[in-house]
Protein backbone atom coordinates (compact mmCIF):
# COMPACT_ATOMS: atom_id res chain seq x y z
CA UNK A 1 0.00 0.00 0.00
CA UNK A 2 1.29 3.10 -0.74
CA UNK A 3 2.20 6.07 1.72
CA UNK A 4 -0.86 8.75 1.52
CA UNK A 5 2.14 11.52 1.43
CA UNK A 6 4.12 9.75 -1.52
CA UNK A 7 1.92 8.26 -3.70
CA UNK A 8 2.93 6.54 -6.79
CA UNK A 9 2.46 7.77 -10.67
CA UNK A 10 0.00 4.41 -10.65
CA UNK A 11 -1.79 5.87 -7.83
CA UNK A 12 -2.45 9.08 -9.60
CA UNK A 13 -3.64 7.10 -12.29
CA UNK A 14 -6.23 5.27 -10.37
CA UNK A 15 -7.23 8.40 -9.20
CA UNK A 16 -8.34 10.04 -12.06
CA UNK A 17 -9.33 6.81 -14.40
CA UNK A 18 -12.92 7.09 -11.64
CA UNK A 19 -13.76 10.19 -13.24
CA UNK A 20 -13.58 9.99 -16.25
CA UNK A 21 -15.53 6.67 -16.80
CA UNK A 22 -18.26 8.58 -14.43
CA UNK A 23 -18.05 11.74 -16.84
CA UNK A 24 -19.07 8.79 -19.25
CA UNK A 25 -22.46 8.39 -17.62
CA UNK A 26 -23.37 11.88 -19.61
CA UNK A 27 -23.01 10.17 -22.80
CA UNK A 28 -24.54 7.09 -22.47
CA UNK A 29 -27.17 8.23 -20.56
CA UNK A 30 -27.79 11.25 -23.07
CA UNK A 31 -28.08 8.43 -25.57
CA UNK A 32 -30.76 6.44 -23.30
CA UNK A 33 -33.01 9.37 -22.47
CA UNK A 34 -36.86 8.91 -22.67
CA UNK A 35 -36.23 4.95 -23.24
CA UNK A 36 -34.85 3.46 -19.79
CA UNK A 37 -36.06 5.68 -16.90
CA UNK A 38 -33.33 6.17 -14.05
CA UNK A 39 -33.96 3.52 -11.28
CA UNK A 40 -34.00 0.88 -13.92
CA UNK A 41 -30.98 1.98 -15.50
CA UNK A 42 -29.26 2.47 -12.15
CA UNK A 43 -30.53 -1.11 -11.16
CA UNK A 44 -29.15 -2.70 -14.79
CA UNK A 45 -25.23 -0.83 -14.16
CA UNK A 46 -25.01 -2.46 -10.50
CA UNK A 47 -26.69 -5.81 -11.65
CA UNK A 48 -24.21 -5.85 -13.88
CA UNK A 49 -21.31 -5.04 -11.55
CA UNK A 50 -22.90 -7.34 -8.85
CA UNK A 51 -22.37 -10.03 -11.25
CA UNK A 52 -19.33 -9.87 -11.73
CA UNK A 53 -17.78 -8.75 -7.96
CA UNK A 54 -19.79 -12.06 -6.34
CA UNK A 55 -17.84 -14.42 -7.61
CA UNK A 56 -14.81 -12.56 -7.07
CA UNK A 57 -16.02 -12.00 -3.43
CA UNK A 58 -16.98 -15.76 -3.04
CA UNK A 59 -13.36 -16.88 -4.32
CA UNK A 60 -11.59 -15.04 -1.85
CA UNK A 61 -13.44 -15.30 0.46
CA UNK A 62 -13.08 -12.30 2.73
CA UNK A 63 -16.41 -12.03 4.44
CA UNK A 64 -16.41 -8.41 7.34
CA UNK A 65 -16.66 -8.86 10.90
CA UNK A 66 -20.10 -8.34 12.15
CA UNK A 67 -18.88 -4.93 13.84
CA UNK A 68 -18.87 -3.55 10.40
CA UNK A 69 -22.31 -4.59 8.93
CA UNK A 70 -24.32 -1.66 9.72
CA UNK A 71 -21.72 0.57 7.83
CA UNK A 72 -21.43 -1.55 4.89
CA UNK A 73 -25.49 -1.17 4.46
CA UNK A 74 -25.29 2.40 5.35
CA UNK A 75 -22.66 2.63 2.49
CA UNK A 76 -24.13 0.62 0.21
CA UNK A 77 -27.96 2.62 0.70
CA UNK A 78 -26.20 6.21 0.60
CA UNK A 79 -23.42 5.47 -2.44
CA UNK A 80 -24.77 2.86 -4.75
CA UNK A 81 -28.57 3.09 -4.27
CA UNK A 82 -29.34 6.60 -3.25
CA UNK A 83 -26.61 8.96 -4.40
CA UNK A 84 -27.86 8.95 -8.52
CA UNK A 85 -31.61 8.53 -7.31
CA UNK A 86 -31.51 11.70 -5.68
CA UNK A 87 -29.35 13.44 -8.16
CA UNK A 88 -31.84 12.15 -10.63
CA UNK A 89 -35.02 13.95 -8.57
CA UNK A 90 -32.47 17.30 -8.14
CA UNK A 91 -32.09 17.36 -11.66
CA UNK A 92 -36.07 17.32 -12.37
CA UNK A 93 -35.89 20.74 -10.27
CA UNK A 94 -32.79 22.65 -11.55
CA UNK A 95 -30.69 22.86 -14.61
CA UNK A 96 -27.93 20.65 -15.54
CA UNK A 97 -25.53 24.05 -15.35
CA UNK A 98 -26.68 24.46 -11.52
CA UNK A 99 -26.59 20.40 -10.76
CA UNK A 100 -22.70 20.18 -11.89
CA UNK A 101 -21.94 23.26 -9.63
CA UNK A 102 -23.68 22.14 -7.12
CA UNK A 103 -22.44 18.87 -7.26
CA UNK A 104 -18.95 20.55 -7.58
CA UNK A 105 -19.10 20.91 -4.14
CA UNK A 106 -18.78 17.20 -2.98
CA UNK A 107 -14.76 17.95 -2.16
CA UNK A 108 -15.36 20.72 0.38
CA UNK A 109 -18.39 18.23 2.06
CA UNK A 110 -16.32 15.68 2.10
CA UNK A 111 -13.56 16.99 3.27
CA UNK A 112 -15.83 18.24 6.10
CA UNK A 113 -17.34 14.74 6.79
CA UNK A 114 -13.39 13.30 6.75
CA UNK A 115 -13.23 15.85 9.87
CA UNK A 116 -16.11 15.59 11.30
CA UNK A 117 -16.66 11.68 11.50
CA UNK A 118 -12.99 10.40 11.62
CA UNK A 119 -11.01 13.15 12.60
CA UNK A 120 -8.94 14.06 8.95
CA UNK A 121 -7.38 16.95 8.88
CA UNK A 122 -8.72 19.88 7.50
CA UNK A 123 -4.84 21.79 6.41
CA UNK A 124 -4.91 24.90 4.26
CA UNK A 125 -2.63 23.35 1.47
CA UNK A 126 -5.67 20.81 1.16
CA UNK A 127 -8.75 23.63 1.17
CA UNK A 128 -6.58 25.63 -1.08
CA UNK A 129 -6.54 22.69 -3.78
CA UNK A 130 -10.63 22.33 -3.15
CA UNK A 131 -11.44 26.27 -3.76
CA UNK A 132 -9.11 25.89 -6.60
CA UNK A 133 -10.38 23.24 -8.90
CA UNK A 134 -14.10 24.73 -7.84
CA UNK A 135 -12.76 27.62 -9.37
CA UNK A 136 -12.28 25.86 -12.53
CA UNK A 137 -15.15 24.13 -12.29
CA UNK A 138 -17.45 27.21 -12.02
CA UNK A 139 -15.10 28.77 -14.91
CA UNK A 140 -16.29 26.19 -17.63
CA UNK A 141 -19.86 26.67 -16.65
CA UNK A 142 -20.12 30.17 -16.36
CA UNK A 143 -17.86 29.87 -19.88
CA UNK A 144 -15.65 32.50 -18.64
CA UNK A 145 -18.01 35.37 -17.63
CA UNK A 146 -18.01 36.61 -14.27
CA UNK A 147 -21.31 38.34 -14.82
CA UNK A 148 -22.78 34.74 -15.43
CA UNK A 149 -21.70 33.27 -12.76
CA UNK A 150 -23.22 35.85 -10.51
CA UNK A 151 -26.45 35.56 -12.27
CA UNK A 152 -27.07 32.16 -11.38
CA UNK A 153 -30.45 31.90 -9.70
CA UNK A 154 -30.17 28.57 -7.29
CA UNK A 155 -33.87 26.70 -6.50
CA UNK A 156 -35.24 23.83 -4.01
CA UNK A 157 -33.58 21.38 -6.57
CA UNK A 158 -29.70 22.48 -5.88
CA UNK A 159 -30.63 21.88 -2.30
CA UNK A 160 -31.60 18.34 -3.17
CA UNK A 161 -28.12 17.85 -5.33
CA UNK A 162 -26.44 19.09 -2.67
CA UNK A 163 -28.07 16.39 -0.18
CA UNK A 164 -27.03 14.09 -2.72
CA UNK A 165 -23.12 15.23 -2.52
CA UNK A 166 -23.08 14.66 1.15
CA UNK A 167 -24.78 10.77 0.20
CA UNK A 168 -21.77 10.51 -1.80
CA UNK A 169 -19.15 12.26 0.82
CA UNK A 170 -20.70 9.83 3.21
CA UNK A 171 -19.86 6.94 1.32
CA UNK A 172 -16.18 8.23 0.92
CA UNK A 173 -15.27 8.73 4.49
CA UNK A 174 -16.76 5.36 5.49
CA UNK A 175 -14.87 3.54 3.29
CA UNK A 176 -11.25 4.52 4.45
CA UNK A 177 -12.54 3.05 8.27
CA UNK A 178 -13.95 0.13 6.60
CA UNK A 179 -10.60 -0.40 4.46
CA UNK A 180 -8.95 -1.61 7.68
CA UNK A 181 -10.81 -4.55 7.81
CA UNK A 182 -11.65 -5.28 4.40
CA UNK A 183 -9.60 -5.04 0.84
CA UNK A 184 -11.00 -2.38 -1.78
CA UNK A 185 -12.29 -5.20 -3.69
CA UNK A 186 -13.51 -6.72 -1.31
CA UNK A 187 -15.22 -3.52 0.11
CA UNK A 188 -16.88 -2.77 -3.37
CA UNK A 189 -17.95 -5.93 -3.67
CA UNK A 190 -20.25 -5.85 -0.48
CA UNK A 191 -21.12 -2.62 -1.30
CA UNK A 192 -22.05 -3.06 -4.77
CA UNK A 193 -24.00 -6.48 -4.34
CA UNK A 194 -26.16 -4.94 -1.25
CA UNK A 195 -27.17 -1.82 -3.27
CA UNK A 196 -28.00 -3.77 -6.17
CA UNK A 197 -30.55 -5.54 -3.89
CA UNK A 198 -32.13 -2.42 -3.01
CA UNK A 199 -32.08 -1.36 -6.38
CA UNK A 200 -33.85 -4.15 -8.17
CA UNK A 201 -37.13 -3.60 -6.39
CA UNK A 202 -37.19 -0.46 -7.28
CA UNK A 203 -36.81 -0.50 -10.77
CA UNK A 204 -39.63 -3.17 -10.56
CA UNK A 205 -41.76 -1.07 -9.52
CA UNK A 206 -40.97 1.63 -11.77
CA UNK A 207 -41.23 -0.82 -14.63
CA UNK A 208 -44.79 -1.00 -13.42
CA UNK A 209 -45.32 2.38 -13.81
CA UNK A 210 -42.93 3.36 -16.49
CA UNK A 211 -43.30 0.40 -18.74
CA UNK A 212 -39.79 0.28 -21.31
CA UNK A 213 -37.84 -2.26 -23.27
CA UNK A 214 -34.89 -3.26 -21.22
CA UNK A 215 -34.06 -6.32 -23.56
CA UNK A 216 -33.16 -4.20 -26.66
CA UNK A 217 -29.48 -4.60 -27.98
CA UNK A 218 -28.61 -0.96 -27.05
CA UNK A 219 -30.08 -0.93 -24.23
CA UNK A 220 -28.33 -4.47 -22.80
CA UNK A 221 -24.94 -3.27 -24.57
CA UNK A 222 -25.19 0.42 -22.00
CA UNK A 223 -25.94 -1.85 -19.10
CA UNK A 224 -23.12 -4.02 -19.95
CA UNK A 225 -20.64 -0.64 -20.35
CA UNK A 226 -21.77 0.79 -17.41
CA UNK A 227 -22.13 -2.02 -15.31
CA UNK A 228 -18.08 -2.50 -16.06
CA UNK A 229 -16.19 0.78 -16.57
CA UNK A 230 -18.20 3.71 -14.69
CA UNK A 231 -19.58 1.25 -11.83
CA UNK A 232 -16.86 -2.23 -11.27
CA UNK A 233 -14.08 -0.67 -12.69
CA UNK A 234 -14.85 2.81 -10.83
CA UNK A 235 -15.81 1.78 -7.52
CA UNK A 236 -13.27 -0.45 -6.61
CA UNK A 237 -10.40 2.16 -8.14
CA UNK A 238 -12.12 4.42 -6.06
CA UNK A 239 -11.93 2.84 -2.94
CA UNK A 240 -8.44 2.03 -3.87
CA UNK A 241 -7.50 5.91 -4.03
CA UNK A 242 -9.49 6.78 -0.64
CA UNK A 243 -7.12 3.98 0.97
CA UNK A 244 -3.67 5.36 -0.38
CA UNK A 245 -4.89 9.52 -0.48
CA UNK A 246 -7.83 9.64 2.21
CA UNK A 247 -11.25 10.69 1.35
CA UNK A 248 -10.60 14.24 1.58
CA UNK A 249 -8.04 14.19 -0.49
CA UNK A 250 -8.83 11.87 -3.04
CA UNK A 251 -12.60 13.77 -3.65
CA UNK A 252 -10.83 16.94 -5.12
CA UNK A 253 -10.23 14.37 -8.35
CA UNK A 254 -14.19 14.02 -8.39
CA UNK A 255 -13.66 18.17 -10.01
CA UNK A 256 -12.29 16.61 -12.75
CA UNK A 257 -15.39 14.94 -14.15
CA UNK A 258 -16.70 18.48 -15.82
CA UNK A 259 -13.59 18.66 -17.32
CA UNK A 260 -13.88 14.80 -18.84
CA UNK A 261 -17.26 15.74 -19.86
CA UNK A 262 -16.55 18.27 -22.18
CA UNK A 263 -13.61 16.05 -23.77
CA UNK A 264 -16.00 12.83 -24.13
CA UNK A 265 -18.77 15.40 -25.57
CA UNK A 266 -15.92 16.70 -28.39
CA UNK A 267 -14.63 13.20 -28.88
CA UNK A 268 -18.53 11.31 -29.08
CA UNK A 269 -20.59 14.22 -29.79
CA UNK A 270 -18.76 16.66 -31.97
CA UNK A 271 -19.13 19.24 -29.72
CA UNK A 272 -16.41 22.25 -29.93
CA UNK A 273 -14.23 23.24 -27.15
CA UNK A 274 -13.25 26.51 -26.20
CA UNK A 275 -10.61 28.22 -24.71
CA UNK A 276 -12.87 28.76 -21.11
CA UNK A 277 -13.20 25.24 -21.02
CA UNK A 278 -9.07 24.83 -21.40
CA UNK A 279 -8.30 27.56 -18.92
CA UNK A 280 -10.76 25.79 -16.33
CA UNK A 281 -9.44 22.40 -16.88
CA UNK A 282 -6.15 23.55 -16.41
CA UNK A 283 -7.13 25.15 -12.85
CA UNK A 284 -9.25 22.36 -12.22
CA UNK A 285 -5.64 20.14 -12.50
CA UNK A 286 -4.38 22.80 -10.75
CA UNK A 287 -5.77 22.58 -7.56
CA UNK A 288 -6.49 18.48 -7.80
CA UNK A 289 -2.27 18.43 -7.99
CA UNK A 290 -1.87 21.25 -5.17
CA UNK A 291 -4.48 19.15 -2.85
CA UNK A 292 -3.38 15.62 -3.20
CA UNK A 293 0.47 16.41 -2.78
CA UNK A 294 1.35 16.65 0.38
Amino acid sequence: MEKPNHPSAAAYLFLVLPPLFWSSNFIVGKALVGTVPPWTLNAGRFVVSALILLPLLLYRKEWPPRRALVSLVLMSITGVFAFNAVLYIGLGYTSATNATLVNSTTPVTTALLAWLLIGEKLTARRLSGVLISLAGVAWILSKGSRDALWQFNFNPGDIIVFFATGLWGFYMVMAKPMMQVLSPLALTSITTVIGACFLVPAALVELQLRPADIWRMDVLLAFLYLGIFPSFLSFLLWNRSIRTFGPSRASLAYNLLPLFAVLLAVIFLGETIYPYQLVGGVVIIAGVIIGTRE
